[in-house]
């Protein structure tokens, strides 16, 4: 028999060998470090191009919320306690109201003002700026 199985005094070896499971392990890591990226991007996907619309319609009803939490409707300050009873006269239901809010705004707040405008029969909606292209 061959010497490569026993040891000096006749006994079968039992350790395994860890470095093919090294291998491997790096290997997947690799692949894996590889592909990740590649399954978070999608599909891709032809959106529709539409223009830019500069001008709102004279009737759009529009809310901004400014990064100190002040509210106005169409250039007209709203203080935060009045905005159910100054919002009120100006929403029809099926109405869209936009709603302008800085990033900085305290989220709570955006989502108040949107309930009010909701609640009113309003479909109100948030205006972001487009993500620019890298």
């Amino acid at each position: 028999m061959s010497d490569r199985w026993f040891d000096h005094d006749n006994r079968i070896l039992s350790e395994i060998n860890v470095t093919p499971l090294v291998d491997v392990a790096l290997v997947l890591l690799v692949v894996f470090m590889i592909t990740a990226p590649m399954l978070i991007q999608g599909a891709e996907v032809n959106l529709p191009q539409t223009a830019r619309m500069d001008v709102l319609p004279q009737d759009q009803l529009v809310i901004q919320i400014t990064d100190t939490g002040q509210i106005r409707l169409n250039d007209d300050a709203v203080p935060f306690a009045e905005r159910g009873e100054r919002l009120s006269p100006r929403i029809t239901p099926g109405r869209s109201v936009l709603v302008y809010a800085d990033r900085d705004v305290q989220y709570g707040l955006v989502m108040n003002v949107i309930a009010v405008a909701h609640s009113l029969g309003a479909s109100p909606g948030l205006v972001t700026e487009p993500i620019p292209e890298r």
